[in-house]
Parts: structure tokens; C-alpha cells; sequence
């Protein structure tokens, strides 16, 4: 399993959130769940809402960062 770790798109920040993928590219992550940003100078909030695995796997890099 590949753990994935949220990244503010905003601020390149981390959002300390972490989500293990289940190799799915169909299967919603964490519907309704709200994410913030926890620096000063960035107030970026976001609500995932229809968000697939697949979707994860586009936007994550080597690294194991997605920035959203």
C-alpha cells in the first residue's frame, strides 16, 4: 500500500494528513471531509467532495506529495 501525503497548492505547506490508497481508481476519499491549511500567512481551505483514488494518483509526485 502507498501512503500519500496532502499538501497545501497554495503554500507548498504541509496540511499533516496522511491517506493509504487501496489501489481503487474508483473509490471516493474522504468525502465531506474538510482539510485547512495551518500557516499564518495562507487561510486556504478545502472540502473534498467527489474526489477518487484516481484522481489522487494524478496529482501525487515521486515523492508521495498531492498537492490539492
Amino acid at each position: 500500500m502507498q501512503t500519500v501525503d496532502f499538501y497545501c497548492m497554495k503554500c507548498k505547506k504541509s496540511i499533516r494528513m496522511s491517506y493509504c490508497l487501496c489501489e481503487d481508481d474508483r473509490a471516493s476519499v474522504m468525502n465531506g471531509i474538510i482539510l485547512r491549511c495551518h500557516t499564518r500567512k495562507c487561510n486556504r481551505v478545502v472540502t473534498l467532495m467527489k474526489f477518487t483514488e484516481g484522481e489522487v494518483n494524478l496529482r501525487t509526485d515521486d515523492l508521495g506529495r498531492c498537492y490539492i
